[in-house]
């Protein structure tokens, strides 16, 4: 599943695209490779994010992969960020929120998390 990565610098966001199948592994190695290519870069600390997934067009995650995906994510948290995610169905809006739960078991989450199905209310709520 290709993610594409946007960076505003003025409005001090990181917006991901995801498009295609929705698969475990490919979250998590996504999730990795995101966290040591950008994320992990100090001009972008204290970015808020949006991750886009309308154009996910089949969804095979797992309960065990979105804890996984949520204890990697958790890992690399910064205080006073938030994370909007875009979904496109109620499967993948139930999943998202899911996700969204299992970040919060995690000691080093601190990153306000929320789940939108409309595009312009993410990106109101992650800008103010």
């Amino acid at each position: 599943m290709p993610a594409e990565h946007h960076v505003d610098n003025n409005a001090k966001l990181i917006i991901t695209s995801w498009e295609g199948e929705a698969v475990d592994i490919d979250f998590i190695n996504a999730i990795k490779k995101y966290q040591e290519e950008i994320q992990s870069n100090p001009n972008y600390i204290g970015y808020n994010e949006v991750v886009n997934f309308s154009k996910v067009t089949n969804i095979k995650l797992t309960p065990q992969g979105l804890k996984s995906i949520g204890r990697i994510a958790s890992n690399t948290d910064k205080k006073n960020t938030k994370l909007a995610l875009i979904v496109n169905s109620n499967l993948a809006y139930s999943l998202a929120r899911m996700y969204q739960g299992y970040r919060y078991f995690f000691k080093k989450a601190s990153k306000e998390v929320r789940v939108f199905k409309r595009k312009n209310e993410a990106f109101d709520w992650v800008q103010n």
